[in-house]
């Protein structure tokens, strides 16, 4: 955990700086990066009770337990992640200039912080471009890399412009998880076979930056939904709780924070594959 939110930090406090001169390119190298071009659409899940959390052997944390059974309604879900080029569109349809999208509460930071766009996203006049530093240098925004940086504000606002909405954590977890033809849920979106490179883009990978929307084929969930694993964190609509019949393993750390946090589901580019599966919880506050 520590080192991904040295990640975090790193990233930063580098983008603190839109210096040409200091626009260090990484060689990266990535043989396993397999697109498939795919149109995006939303796959139907069937509802019924689903059993939450995890019911592996192996290790997890304590958040993520005990397992615990919900309702769901039918539901849909993109089968691929929201990509800049759809996040563009938002911003081009002014919406962070209508408060009809928008919680009360991000409509106040919107307004007092003067949102306009993703984190470290700045805008070129003379380009008429949208640029933004990562860990690869100063750059135009890749139209079809999954969009990172948003807020839950920002991600729950482009929902209601799309007409959508963000799904419930267990909305999440059934559709990264369950396998029909088997009736169970698995450990992975593509089963319960290790983590490779092949599957997901995590900390393991060293890319350093999202893969495009459409990529790592082989980790795609049993309903056809790409990327659930690696690349970006997820948004879900969930508070984060813990679950009934909860028991604390770190009494000074995991009920500290059951409060005013959302639920990401998924890991991401930064995210050791030695901790992420299925039912694991991250959350932060919504502003962040």
């Amino acid at each position: 955990q520590h080192q991904e939110l040295m990640i975090y930090d790193f990233q930063h406090y580098y983008n603190r700086f839109l210096d040409d001169s200091d626009n260090y390119i990484p060689i990266i190298s990535n043989p396993h990066t397999v697109r498939e071009h795919v149109p995006k659409e939303m796959v139907r899940i069937d509802g019924g009770l689903f059993s939450l959390g995890y019911n592996g052997g192996e290790f997890c944390y304590d958040n993520e337990l005990p397992e615990n059974k919900v309702y769901l309604n039918n539901y849909k879900i993109d089968n691929k992640l929201v990509t800049n080029r759809e996040f563009v569109e938002f911003i081009k349809a002014g919406g962070y200039q209508n408060y009809r999208y928008w919680l009360a509460d991000g409509w106040e930071i919107v307004l007092s912080e003067n949102w306009n766009s993703p984190l470290y996203w700045v805008f070129d006049k003379d380009e008429n471009k949208w640029i933004k530093k990562d860990f690869r240098g100063t750059q135009e925004i890749l139209k079809d890399e999954p969009v990172v940086n948003l807020s839950y504000y920002e991600a729950d606002a482009f929902c209601k412009w799309a007409r959508k909405r963000l799904p419930t954590e267990a909305e999440w977890e059934k559709a990264a998880s369950w396998d029909s033809n088997s009736n169970s849920k698995t450990i992975y979106p593509w089963g319960n076979a290790p983590i490779t490179n092949e599957h997901a883009n995590l900390l393991a990978s060293y890319i350093w930056h999202p893969t495009e929307a459409g990529c790592h084929p082989k980790g795609k969930s049993h309903y056809g939904c790409y990327q659930m694993m690696g690349d970006v964190w997820e948004w879900t609509s969930s508070e984060y709780m813990l679950y009934p019949g909860f028991q604390s393993r770190f009494e000074e750390y995991t009920d500290k924070w059951a409060i005013n946090q959302k639920v990401l589901r998924g890991g991401s580019f930064a995210t050791p594959k030695e901790q992420i599966h299925n039912s694991y919880r991250n959350y932060f506050k919504p502003h962040e």
